[in-house]
């Protein structure tokens, strides 16, 4: 997994969760906390739909 982090500019799985926040207007904890219920698995996948379904949404 590290691997794909860093194939989107990120050093690690935080910074990676930074940038997902950043890119759709969301507050971190939200993502992180979305993270943490879907697994690290779905970081590239279902992670990144429901944040951009959510995007610039306040939480």
């Amino acid at each position: 997994m590290q691997l794909m982090y860093r194939e989107c500019g990120a050093e690690t799985r935080d910074d990676y969760l930074r940038d997902v926040a950043n890119e759709n207007g969301l507050p971190l904890e939200c993502v992180r906390r979305i993270a943490d219920r879907l697994g690290e698995r779905e970081d590239f996948g279902a992670l990144i739909l429901i944040c951009e379904s959510r995007r610039g949404r306040v939480q």
